[in-house]
């Protein structure tokens, strides 16, 4: 097995997985009153917040510049979206910043989560449709949006790891700013 296709597995399994906490984390906000993010994830959100927006900008880097994969437009628009949360997200931690930087970085994160739930429709779309033009994609010719550089499990791809890990962060942030409120 190369490893190429071994960071690939170790991604989608990684994803699904991170999905499963993602829903776990909407249904104990909207039912729970946040109890078991407040009880076991709180202590540990600015370290999940740092990790995964830092992986996600390394990983994305490791794809990009060490095995050669040219990001299109679409994901260009995701990368736009996360990459300066990484870089905020250390910044608001060190300065305490519990307050704005949930909303900067809630404001990223669903941008992000749409740009990557409209990526991954557009790769699902049968090619006869995206020829006839449905679905426009913001492609520079540089690369093409429908183009999948990898595809686990029969539906795990980039634009669905993005919207996983958005979709986490934007929980992680309503968690914190409910926090903050009580």
């Amino acid at each position: 097995m190369s490893p190429l296709h071994t960071l690939n597995l170790l991604l989608a399994t990684g994803g699904l997985i991170l999905l499963g906490v993602t829903i776990a984390l909407f249904v104990d906000y909207f039912l729970n009153d946040s109890k078991i993010f407040q009880r076991y994830l709180r202590p540990y959100a600015w370290y999940l917040m740092i990790a995964t927006t830092t992986g996600s900008l390394v990983l994305s880097l490791v794809y990009s510049e060490y095995f050669g994969f040219v990001p299109c437009s679409l994901c260009w628009l995701q990368r736009i979206a996360l990459y300066p949360q990484a870089l905020l997200s250390v910044i608001a931690y060190r300065l305490k910043d519990q307050v704005m930087f949930p909303l900067y970085g809630l404001a990223l994160s669903i941008f992000g989560l749409g740009v990557a739930v409209y990526h991954y429709i557009y790769q699902s779309l049968p090619s006869e449709m995206l020829a006839a033009g449905v679905l426009p994609c913001l492609t520079d010719g540089s690369s093409d949006c429908a183009a999948k550089v990898f595809e686990m499990y029969g539906f795990v791809t980039f634009p669905f790891l993005s919207a996983v890990t958005f979709a986490f962060l934007i929980i992680i942030y309503i968690n914190l700013l409910r926090s903050n409120r009580s």
